[in-house]
């Protein structure tokens, strides 16, 4: 059975309408009433004025801004719509965007920054409609929702639970089966520093660790097979860090990898990200943790070597089963003080950008519209069982998120006390498992006394009985 059809069939899951590729021509915008017409390709009809209308758009992708590749994509959008879209691209996204949104002034389409509470969502963004309307057009559209209102689409979509590798690398050390286990993962990576003793068999990148050790939460729902996993932690009122649980399998293997000088960079504290990129495709880098959206840059740079770069499913087996999560990545918003007018062409950007851009192909991702076909780099992950995340259910919504907030642990993001960072920090100075246990002990305490005081989740558990 074709693969991609396979994985398609199970993202979208109760889809009932046939959608078109990412890349279609094609594209419909909706007008206040919710209807659809056909977009103009002659004016825009969106300008109360009759001015050429500016939408300033905020990214992350520092590297297609400074490639011109946003630009020069854009301008399709440009012509059909008579406008001039405004890239400004942040090094530091979550930092730089939260920081401007304590103003009006942070763009009229953005990316929805992890450190927006799910609850205030209205608070700063334009409603792209119900998710009763966009449920079966778009995958995870439940991802940034409060009452049924829809405030953020995905850009594009990766899988979580994998592990970015070069493949030739991981077959001339001998290496035939990939690993399925964390103690499986660490003997791979000692055969690639005995078959290859200059290449760095991991990657740490801990240079970047604001972003790249959040890469590592990016695992946790996959190891744990469980689509209710962080709502089951929360009602259960389980530790954040359990011996054998998916997060602390998830930290402990990043930490035991992390311990040993052998298999990473000489010095973390002076690690470089955008050399790694390149580093990887000339195997002497052979492996990082990073989402599945890192491939096509990795083979982007890797030229005549890009079959070299793989995506493997992360070293973690549920009752002899490997799972893996599909996500959202960011999600696209508009801001909710920019004008009328242009929050209309905000929307039809975020339209237009999912639908006809071919963003998500060009960079490896998963198109956001369902039914697209995946890419053929996730093959590797043909025999995991794959299932995308459930929303919280009403009453939870957002609690996760608060409560990792107010116990300040930061599972994503998170300031220079972070327990992500300070693991790093233990590893490199060798302090053993008895300093992997007293951050997670620290840990496990704040999240409890947070969980423990957090009034949303305390309603919710006497809802149920």
């Amino acid at each position: 059975m074709n693969f991609k059809k396979v994985l398609a069939g199970v993202l979208v899951a109760a889809t009932t309408i046939s959608m078109s590729a990412c890349n279609d021509t094609t594209s419909t915008t909706s007008d206040e009433s919710g209807n659809t017409s056909g977009a103009s390709s002659t004016d825009n009809p969106n300008s109360t004025s009759g001015e050429k209308l500016t939408l300033k758009v905020l990214t992350h992708r520092t590297d297609r801004k400074d490639d011109g590749s946003l630009d020069a994509m854009t301008d399709a959008f440009e012509e059909k719509y008579n406008c001039t879209v405004e890239y400004q691209a942040f090094k530091d996204y979550e930092g730089s965007v939260s920081t401007m949104m304590n103003t009006k002034d942070y763009g009229d389409v953005l990316m929805i920054p992890n450190t927006v509470k799910i609850t205030d969502l209205g608070n700063y963004f334009e409603p792209l409609g119900s998710y009763d309307e966009l449920k079966e057009k778009y995958l995870w559209a439940d991802q940034k929702m409060i009452d049924n209102t829809v405030y953020g689409l995905a850009h594009l979509g990766s899988v979580n639970g994998g592990i970015c590798y070069n493949k030739r690398i991981w077959s001339e050390a001998g290496i035939t089966e990939l690993p399925k286990t964390p103690e499986e993962f660490i003997e791979c990576l000692k055969k690639i520093k005995e078959k290859f003793p200059d290449t760095i068999p991991y990657y740490t990148n801990y240079k970047e660790a604001s972003w790249t050790l959040d890469q590592w939460s990016g695992l946790y729902i996959s190891a744990s097979g469980n689509p209710n996993y962080e709502t089951d932690k929360l009602v259960n009122k389980e530790d954040l860090f359990v011996e054998g649980d998916a997060i602390y399998n998830v930290y402990k293997l990043m930490y035991d990898v992390f311990s040993d000088a052998s298999l990473i960079e000489s010095d973390p504290m002076t690690s470089d990200w955008e050399g790694s990129k390149v580093l990887i495709g000339t195997g002497e880098v052979a492996t990082m943790t990073m989402g599945s959206w890192a491939v096509s840059q990795f083979k982007e740079l890797a030229g005549d070597n890009a079959d070299d770069i793989g995506y493997m499913p992360a070293p973690f087996t549920k009752d002899g089963k490997q799972y893996a999560q599909s996500s959202s990545d960011y999600a696209l918003a508009v801001n909710k003080n920019s004008a009328d007018d242009v929050k209309k062409l905000g929307k039809q950007y975020i339209e237009w950008f999912i639908a006809e851009s071919g963003f998500a192909q060009k960079e490896g991702g998963i198109c956001t519209l369902a039914g697209s076909e995946m890419p053929d780099y996730l093959e590797a992950f043909a025999d995991c069982e794959l299932f995308v995340a459930n929303a919280a259910p009403e009453g939870l919504v957002g609690v996760w998120n608060n409560i990792d907030k107010s116990s300040e642990t930061g599972i994503y993001g998170g300031d220079a006390a972070n327990f992500k960072l300070r693991l790093a920090e233990a590893a490199f100075q060798g302090k053993g498992d008895e300093g992997f246990k007293a951050i997670i002990d620290e840990v496990n305490q704040k999240w409890a006394n947070a969980r423990d005081n957090d009034a949303d989740l305390t309603k919710y558990i006497e809802a149920q009985g």
